[in-house]
């Protein structure tokens, strides 16, 4: 009887400690999961369409926003990065009718200060 007694003690005593183990690293792991990723801050935003002209004076290219019958101006500079066919490439890529993805972030005028520029092959 006593050996019952010890070794269901035993079982409880053991099933508490590790409640109390577990019971911080659940509370760490929510705190952790409610911080927004760096990814998710970085959110950069997109315009995807078709090249309509582009001005190489002011860095600017005019893009008619696939799906939507409206344009939408994409600023360029030294800084952008321009692919095309999954490589690195140039402004050169960049032509007519071409189908464009721009990232980078929205000014307060409503232009993508574009970070990067893909060029896609179909026209």
């Amino acid at each position: 009887m006593k050996c019952r007694l010890f070794a269901v003690m035993g079982l409880g005593l053991g099933v508490l400690f590790a409640a109390a183990i577990a019971a911080p690293t659940k509370a760490q792991e929510k705190t952790q999961e409610k911080k927004p990723t760096a990814a998710a801050q970085t959110k950069e935003d997109r315009i995807d369409g078709t090249v309509k002209s582009i001005d190489t004076k002011t860095k600017t290219i005019s893009v008619r926003v696939r799906g939507k019958n409206m344009e939408r101006a994409v600023i360029y500079n030294d800084n952008t990065k321009f692919t095309f066919r999954n490589k690195a490439s140039s402004l050169d890529e960049v032509k007519g009718e071409r189908r464009v993805i721009c990232l980078g972030k929205l000014n307060d005028k409503g232009q993508l200060m574009a970070t990067r520029i893909d060029v896609r092959d179909e026209m």
